[in-house]
């Protein structure tokens, strides 16, 4: 639509530009008193109104183009034949300046050559007459050509140069609205909090965001023009494949997928990958948004912990009330059996005893998770904690020659929370490192302080755990020590989750187990979170 419009506004230029040749040549015949002008010039007139008239019916803008230089390039050169004259073959330059309006190569082509034919054909009819002119007749003809020329210069600065204004001023709005639209993509390149890079489709890197840097660890001087590794090496094939469908058109929106930064740490990201097309719809580049979602993963899993061991102390209120008022009927019933001296199955009565006693207990913990502990939170070292605990635990270290090395920071200090709780989660973990080591092993707690934590590392050289094991290590009823309750780790972890604090488990077969325990130095409310 842009090139008909323009080639519209060419169109009128041209043909005011021949009326007013017409229109000139009309005024100077008297002048001329020649019968051979005068026919020439009624040529023109009639053309030019045919043209005003195929105009006025809205003729298509590339057709009349093509007549409007027809019809020039004929009356110049019908006026030649009628007047064989020197300087008439000048205006036969005319439609050549004429036609270059338009800039269409073909069409300056096409004119010069019939121009140069036109010319051949006069000179081989005509050539005495180019060789024989008057002066006089050769000054009046110049200055006809002259005024011509200046109304030509005329109408050009009136038509052409209001549409070249008109085209500056329309480019230079365009040039304010993508400066506008350049300077908010910078801004929001620049600012934008997810990790943002551009691909080349050899897969090197053209550009990335601070956005990027900050979460993968690569500067952008390190990046651009390099094609490095963001993900870990068992996803190689994924990504190839990928990489190709994205080449092919394909976007991915949203896709979890497994990152690495550059010091090879990997991280759960959220991604977007799209092709990026030129105007011919060619992919040319790939443009990569990624968000780190690690932080939102770990919320989730809270959630859902938080829902389970509130649907597990409903659970373990209505069991712990349904099963323990029978279980003490039981329990005298035996203990009377037991002080029986005639009871001939005195030893199976020890055996319910035994189990009752283990039921009682299981019920005992079950309802360590029926409601939130009811222990006032006062400040206590948590030193001196550990130290009590340690002491509980001399004997098993004797007995199975167990080293218990304790590492604490030079300066202690009070933390917030609930003392008695803290001791039965150290209670589970040291019974659960000294199941695990049996004889001769070493156990290491190390305490440290933070800006705002206390951190407690509990770590052993016992044989480890896979990770189908550390994945159900807080499911109820959960274990795999014969006579374990399965219970220990989640009772732990609630503990610590009224504590505001967070557990993390890390264990590799024949390599030990580490348990990292995080506790605010301050109160604050309980937002906790549990790495579970």
């Amino acid at each position: 639509m842009g090139q008909l419009r323009a080639i519209h506004s060419r169109n009128i230029f041209i043909i005011l530009c021949l009326i007013s040749t017409v229109i000139l040549h009309l005024v100077i015949l008297p002048v001329l008193n020649n019968r051979n002008e005068t026919i020439s010039a009624i040529f023109g007139l009639m053309y030019s109104i045919v043209l005003i008239i195929l105009y006025r019916r809205r003729l298509n803008p590339i057709v009349l183009r093509n007549l409007i230089l027809i019809g020039c390039n004929s009356y110049v050169f019908f006026m030649n034949l009628l007047g064989p004259y020197q300087a008439n073959l000048l205006y036969l330059f005319f439609p050549i300046l004429l036609t270059a309006v338009y800039h269409v190569i073909w069409l300056n082509v096409l004119i010069i050559s019939s121009t140069g034919m036109e010319v051949a054909i006069l000179f081989y009819f005509f050539s005495p007459n180019y060789l024989s002119v008057t002066q006089p007749s050769l000054l009046f003809d110049f200055a006809i050509i002259f005024i011509i020329v200046i109304i030509l210069c005329i109408l050009y600065l009136l038509k052409i140069g209001t549409e070249w204004k008109s085209i500056f001023s329309e480019n230079k709005r365009m040039d304010a609205i993508l400066t506008s639209k350049e300077g908010y993509l910078d801004l929001f390149f620049e600012h934008a909090q997810d990790a943002i890079a551009v691909f080349g489709l050899d897969n090197k890197i053209i550009t990335v965001n601070p956005a990027f840097e900050a979460m993968y660890g690569w500067k952008i001087e390190e990046c651009i023009g390099q094609s490095l590794r963001f993900y870990p090496s068992s996803e190689d094939e994924v990504i190839a494949d990928r990489i190709r469908k994205v080449l092919e058109g394909k976007s991915y929106h949203l896709l979890r997928t497994k990152e690495m930064r550059k010091d090879g740490d990997v991280f759960d990201a959220e991604l977007t990958i799209a092709p990026i097309y030129d105007s011919e719809d060619d992919v040319i580049a790939i443009s990569l948004i990624a968000r780190d979602i690690t932080l939102k993963l770990k919320a989730d899993i809270l959630k859902i912990d938080a829902e389970k061991l509130l649907a597990i102390g409903e659970i373990a209120a209505s069991v712990a009330h349904e099963v323990r008022n029978p279980l003490t009927a039981i329990s005298g019933f035996i203990q009377m059996m037991n002080n029986d001296p005639t009871n001939p199955y005195h030893a199976y009565t020890e055996i319910m005893d035994s189990e009752i006693n283990r039921i009682d207990l299981i019920v005992s913990e079950f309802l360590v998770l029926s409601k939130p502990s009811l222990k006032k939170s006062t400040e206590f070292y948590i030193e001196n904690t550990i130290q009590d605990v340690i002491a509980m635990f001399k004997p098993n270290f004797l007995n199975s020659s167990i080293v218990c090395d304790v590492q604490f920071h030079e300066d202690s200090t009070m933390i917030p929370g609930n003392e008695d709780g803290m001791k039965q989660v150290f209670i589970n973990l040291l019974k659960n490192s000294c199941e695990a080591l049996k004889k001769n092993g070493i156990i290491t707690i190390k305490v440290t302080y933070q800006q705002e934590t206390v951190s407690i590392s509990i770590r052993d050289n016992g044989p480890g755990m896979d990770t189908e094991t550390i994945g159900n290590l807080y499911e109820p009823f959960f274990t795999t020590k014969e006579g374990g309750t399965g219970l220990g780790m989640l009772i732990s972890k609630k503990i610590i989750l009224d504590q505001n604090g967070t557990i993390t488990v890390t264990s590799k077969k024949n390599k030990g187990t580490k348990t990292l325990i995080k506790l605010p130095l301050t109160p604050v409310k309980k937002t906790a979170s549990i790495n579970g």
